[in-house]
């Protein structure tokens, strides 16, 4: 509920142990008049990862939030939407009656608004998590011909991740041969690299910590509009 240092709302943010840029980032995206409260779950085994984020969603309600959200990309594992149906039941079971989303909601939600129809994607880590998910998207109907990945081994050491080693993941072969850029992973930190990338590329990038805090908000009626964080964060609203 509305407090002191968040008259507009309180936002309860589950976030992975080792992903030291999401606090910050959720904390420069953040209008005046909301309270961030961040929680944290651990990622080091992979195929737990849901596990963990329903053990730590109950915890949230200690700040008595008005929205959550689960920071974590999901869609990165080879899931179908039936999958992922079954799991953020679960999830919005936990939630009760707060408002609740995921970082693949606010994608999915941030690739409709924006029009977006043949999609380029780049995630952290491996090939395989790519793949999964160029091949969950396209079960949205979204093209998805090309992707590339930085192949970084261990979560931990995505924030080493340089600069121009991201600018030049953005270079890949396609990705000026489609209408939209996704970028899933929440751990690669670009939230303030988004319009420097846009202006590159000359077209709009949806990166999942951007989508999943716009999508909260929207659905919550903070409309606030920023023009230095993409072109997604310049729309008030959800197209459906």
């Amino acid at each position: 509920m509305p407090d002191r240092f968040g008259p507009r709302g309180v936002c309860a943010i589950i976030i992975p142990q080792q992903n030291a840029n999401m606090q910050p980032e959720y904390e420069l995206m953040r209008p005046e008049g909301i309270n961030n409260q961040a929680y944290r779950f651990d990622i080091s085994v992979h195929d737990q990862v849901p596990e963990a984020v329903m053990k730590t969603l109950p915890e949230t309600h200690g700040c008595y939030p008005d929205m959550i959200i689960v920071g974590n990309s999901f869609e990165m594992r080879k899931v179908s939407p039936e999958d992922y149906a079954a799991y953020h039941q679960k999830l919005k079971t936990l939630a009760g009656d707060v408002q609740f989303s995921t970082a693949a909601d606010g994608c999915l939600a941030a690739l409709r608004t924006l029009g977006a129809k043949r999609i380029a994607v780049l995630s952290p880590m491996s090939e395989d998590y790519s793949k999964s998910v160029q091949a969950y998207y396209g079960t949205y109907g979204f093209e998805t011909p090309y992707t590339t990945w930085l192949d970084v081994k261990r979560p931990k050491d995505i924030i080493k991740v340089t600069v121009d080693q991201i600018l030049a993941a953005f270079d890949a072969d396609g990705f000026r041969e489609v209408d939209t850029i996704l970028h899933v992973g929440s751990a690669l930190g670009i939230v303030a690299m988004l319009n420097e990338l846009e202006d590159k590329l000359g077209r709009p990038i949806v990166s999942s910590n951007a989508a999943a805090y716009w999508y909260a908000l929207r659905k919550f009626g903070i409309k606030d509009t920023r023009d230095d964080i993409g072109k997604l964060w310049t729309i008030d609203a959800i197209v459906t």
